[in-house]
């Protein structure tokens, strides 16, 4: 086997991850063989959703910062575990 033709291999395990890539990596076409229409203003986020987005990275960052601000291994864990009872942290 040449190694050019590794990936375009249909035998075995080989093959089906390139078909498997090759279907993720290309956008499936309608049966028409005419090319998929795009809808620019639906690829667009709206207004509230790019809000949302932007809470949800604050929280991320404040999450991250409470996390930081951890001594050593096992108050981090503590934290961690706050953070998984829903318990709000304390800002200090």
């Amino acid at each position: 086997m040449k190694a050019t033709n590794f990936l375009s291999s249909d035998d075995g395990v080989v093959g089906a991850w390139a078909k498997l890539a090759h279907a993720l990596a290309f956008p499936m076409q309608p049966l028409g063989g005419a090319p998929a229409r795009t809808d620019e203003s639906a690829s667009r986020p709206g207004f509230f959703e790019r809000l949302d987005r932007w809470l949800w990275q604050q929280e991320m960052r404040q999450r991250e910062a409470y996390l930081a601000g951890a001594k050593d291994i096992f108050e981090l864990e503590e934290r961690m575990r706050r953070l998984d009872r829903g318990e709000p942290f304390p800002y200090y």
